[in-house]
């Protein structure tokens, strides 16, 4: 029964492909199944939900932003065809047949990998263009959502169009390399010697070459292996060379220096000529290089990263001198094509655009373009699972997130968040026996479903120290004995029974109840029944610099592949592995954990890109989103969910800057510039000091923190800055609408007021008094902001009042998210339509038309500080009171807080402001002891 469905599940494919996936036409092609095979013989709910999950994923488009300088258009990803000669798909029809035939993809899915890649390919050079050029791009994904295979597609592309030479530097642990060369070999190559031979004893057949015997040679000089990085004597006995005549060659290698001079030596002794200046070339050779993560080693930064164990530099792993190395590198080749790949792009943005380096040529800022792909409807991230805050001002609606999150509470006596190596754990918190107990439940449940890839994984991400790892895994193991020893002795299981019964079976209705497809509700009995099958083949693994232990996913399938050829009939949860990951950084960039479920993470640190790449539980989860948890702190989570809205941010900039024809140097200019936002990335945070540039153009920047140690300064300043107004107000005061408001104030007067304001110093980089006053004074140099509104937005009533300079303010209502002995934390001060204060009618239509007229403007506000004179500024003034969800009051009589907004027009001319901050302040920031 089970051949059968799966059969009619590829039979759906091209049948789909035709028409519209809706419930009918399911319904309609169940149907037609059940006349050809027999209403016993198929499984009408099982398909039904599986052909829903399947059809129903939807694929957005991509978002560019090119600069065609010196490129020559060759290639139209609308037709598929090079423009001006013939081109036909080899090792691109072969990876598509792989996607569909091997892994099962939909052709949706292939359709879109297919279309993503061939804009990517015509954005690179034509391989056969008879004259020196050199292209630099970046395409941004998401957190394992299938960047590599993208990036698969281009290379096979790439080879069919006649490039000779690739080199994928696929992160700096072996582990990624080993793991991204394994799936080049099965993807592209076609063969695997070492792991093939290791196991079936000679076979040389894999993936793309076992599914076409025609498939076309590929040479490489590195292997999977875990040390088969690229070695100069291998390199050098093999005789391999690339050349415009023989079979392309492919290395994949680690971004480490001594390995990348090794690939330079090797290349200048390919047929390098030495132009008069005595720069050394190799001509005539197209090359392409994919930098995976290349937010990660390839920045330049004087950052060095530190070993573990001595906490000593490590000098083997310098990104400035790696920098200058794949600079190098691409400089040595006339023909040459970089294309990074990341989830995390703000430091590759923030590379400086500077003048071309003598010996190492341009940086390698994605000056060509820039491709944000979209993420699938079937993609876990972010956003979907941590949900969104509500943000009116840049028009996000709140999002709830997924039942799938546990609360960690109690780790802090075992494995404290701030620690050093010398940390000695005598027991596991109860949350992450709980948590072991949840994997194996789910390796459980996923046997019964036999959905998706076979293998299970577990992630214990918990301290960065290889020594306090150890004792981790140690505890583990133990941990992991007991429980299976309680589950083969055939006792009671009430604890287990319970985790099931009161969190998988209602975490699995509320899902069901948010469309996800594929979860599926079974009964203890069921699990119970498996629990000892599926829990005897979990194994713990130790994954860090110094462990020997290994994730050998491929060699589990190579395996069972193996034995199914033999005629063993394997049960499902042998052909994969199951598998409690522990581990620190190797565990944070680019390595896929096949079938993870279970996630228990303490890791903290306020960058976010260092916590988006170690959030290994985004991509896909099909046939298990139900069975997955995520075991982190209220503040993690708290953290993750304001990222998701700043990623949803990022992306949105990306669509506005693309809609304005923006190139991608002038959009990296534009992310600079904005400020507000935690800590995103910074290119220089091992010095003493640390830089970080703000500007403020086109946004609005508003105090939501108060200290109560400065309500009488603030209260104060604010009869100051009435004081020196020393006029009455500009507009005619209206009772039902109350507003002191003063037109044509000099810029100086508001730099008074911002100077003899005071913040909370922990929250003062959210809006920062004396920085704005700096960006404005930059800005004065320009002509602009050097008249400004000064609204104070009052209340019609007498409840709560203060007199101020003869005026007399009512107190504004806003709830507080919370009020403590020592401050007020309110979620918005601003009432949006106040940025439309100083607005005249003919400025607030021209705003409305703007704003109507432009989808990538998502609110008025928006608009408005796009069409308001660069000259002008909007300071908001308010008074509030109000009161926490506990009931604690806050801006009573004689304590009266007072909150302002600046609300700054869009400039061309926005000089980024820099402060200081120094090394305690971003050692606090990383929460590391």
């Amino acid at each position: 029964m089970d051949t059968i469905n799966d059969e009619i599940l590829k039979m759906s494919h091209p049948y789909f492909s035709e028409r519209k996936a809706t419930p009918d036409t399911i319904r309609e092609f169940i149907e037609m199944m059940k006349r050809g095979y027999g209403d016993t013989l198929v499984d009408e709910t099982w398909l039904f939900n599986k052909l829903e999950s399947i059809h129903s994923v939807s694929i957005g488009t991509v978002t560019m932003l090119d600069d065609m300088t010196n490129h020559v258009e060759w290639f139209n990803p609308a037709t598929n065809t090079a423009t001006k000669r013939e081109l036909s798909w080899h090792f691109w029809d072969h990876y598509k047949d792989y996607l569909t035939i091997v892994k099962g993809w939909s052709p949706k899915i292939v359709d879109s990998v297919d279309g993503f890649s061939s804009e990517i390919l015509s954005r690179i050079e034509d391989p056969q263009r008879q004259e020196k050029w050199d292209r630099r791009g970046m395409v941004m994904g998401s957190v394992q959502s299938g960047k590599t295979a993208n990036y698969t597609a281009l290379i096979t592309k790439a080879a069919d169009a006649g490039y000779k030479l690739f080199i994928v530097m696929a992160g700096v642990h072996n582990s990624l390399r080993s793991q991204t060369q394994s799936r080049l070999n099965e993807e592209f190559l076609g063969y695997d010697l070492d792991k093939v031979q290791k196991l079936t004893g000679g076979e040389r057949r894999i993936g793309v070459r076992r599914l076409h015997e025609d498939h076309r040679s590929v040479y490489t000089l590195t292997s999977s292996n875990e040390m088969g990085d690229f070695k100069t004597a291998i390199a050098s006995q093999s005789g391999i060379f690339p050349s415009n005549e023989a079979p392309p060659i492919i290395l994949v290698i680690k971004k480490h220096t001594t390995i990348l001079k090794n690939v330079i030596s090797w290349a200048k002794s390919i047929d390098s000529k030495v132009d008069h200046t005595g720069r050394i070339f190799i001509p005539a050779l197209p090359v392409l290089i994919i930098d995976d993560e290349c937010d990660y080693a390839s920045v330049n930064t004087k950052k060095m990263e530190l070993d573990d164990n001595t906490g000593r530099p490590i000098e083997e792993w310098d990104p400035t001198k790696t920098n200058q190395l794949i600079r190098e590198l691409l400089s040595l080749f006339d023909e040459s094509a970089y294309v990074g790949y990341t989830a995390t792009p703000y430091a590759n943005i923030f590379i400086h655009k500077d003048q071309p380096h003598e010996k190492y040529g341009d940086d390698i800022f994605p000056r060509s373009f820039i491709i944000s792909l979209p993420q699938p409807s079937n993609y876990l991230g972010p956003d979907i699972l941590f949900g969104l805050e509500d943000d009116t001002n840049r028009g996000i609606d709140g999002v709830e997130p997924l039942p799938l999150i546990r609360s960690v509470e109690d780790h802090d006596n075992n494995i404290p968040d701030k620690h050093d190596r010398t940390l000695v754990i005598e027991a596991l918190p109860e949350s992450m026996k709980h948590a072991i107990k949840s994997f194996l439940l789910s390796c459980a449940a996923r046997s019964i479903r036999k959905e998706g890839i076979p293998h299970n994984s577990m992630l214990i991400h918990v301290t960065r120290f290889v020594d306090v790892q150890r004792q981790v895994n140690q505890l583990v193991e133990k941990e992991l004995r007991h429980l299976a020893a309680r589950i083969m002795s055939g006792e009671e299981l009430d604890d287990f029974r319970d985790i099931w019964e009161n969190d998988y079976l209602p975490a699995t209705r509320d899902m069901i109840n948010l469309d996800f497809h594929d979860a599926v509700e079974h009964s203890w009995k069921e699990i119970v029944d498996q629990l000892h099958q599926t829990t005897r083949v979990v194994k713990v693994k130790l994954i860090n610099g110094t462990a020997k232990d290994s994730l050998d996913y491929k060699d589990a399938e190579i395996e069972s592949s193996y034995r199914i050829q033999n005629g063993e009939n394997i049960p499902w949860e042998e052909k994969g592995i199951s598998v409690i990951v522990i581990g620190g950084d190797k565990l944070s960039r680019g390595l896929t954990l096949e079938g993870l479920s279970i996630s228990y993470y303490l890791r903290a640190t306020k960058m976010y890109d260092t916590l988006m790449q170690m959030g290994r539980w985004f991509g896909y989860r099909e046939g298990y989103n139900d069975l997955c948890r995520i075991y982190m702190t209220d503040e993690l989570f708290s953290w993750y969910r304001h990222i998701a809205g700043a990623t949803k941010e990022l992306k949105e900039e990306i669509d506005l800057m693309s809609t304005m024809g923006l190139t991608p140097t002038e959009f990296g200019l534009k992310v600079r510039s904005h400020p507000g936002r935690l800590v995103v990335t910074s290119a220089a945070k091992s010095r003493n000091a640390t830089e970080i540039e703000l500007s403020y153009s086109g946004r609005i920047s508003e105090t939501i923190v108060f200290d109560k140690k400065h309500i009488e300064n603030n209260l104060h300043t604010l009869r100051e800055l009435v004081k020196e107004i020393g006029r009455p107000c500009d507009k005619e005061y209206e009772p039902s609408k109350p507003r002191y408001h003063w037109k044509n104030i000099p810029a100086n007067v508001i730099l008074n007021f911002l100077r003899k304001y005071r913040l909370n110093d922990s929250t003062i980089r959210l809006v920062k008094p004396h920085v704005l006053a700096r960006y404005i004074e930059q800005q004065n140099k320009n002509e602009e902001l050097i008249e400004w509104d000064v609204v104070i937005v009052s209340k019609s009533g007498t409840e709560h009042s203060v007199e101020i300079g003869g005026n007399n303010i009512t107190c504004g209502i806003r709830k507080a998210s919370k009020v403590s002995n020592d401050s007020i934390t309110i979620k918005r001060l601003v009432n949006p339509p106040d940025e439309h204060l100083d607005m005249s009618e003919d400025e607030m239509k021209v705003a409305n038309q703007f704003f109507k007229s432009n989808e990538n403007i998502k609110t008025l506000e928006i608009a408005v500080r796009h069409i308001r004179p660069q000259n002008r500024g909007l300071l908001l003034i308010y008074m509030i009171e109000g009161d926490d969800k506990a009931g604690n009051k806050y801006g009573t009589k004689g304590e009266e807080v007072v909150g302002f907004a600046i609300s700054f027009p869009t400039s061309e001319n926005a000089i980024p402001i820099e402060y200081v901050v120094n090394t305690v302040y971003m050692d606090e920031d990383e929460h590391y002891a």
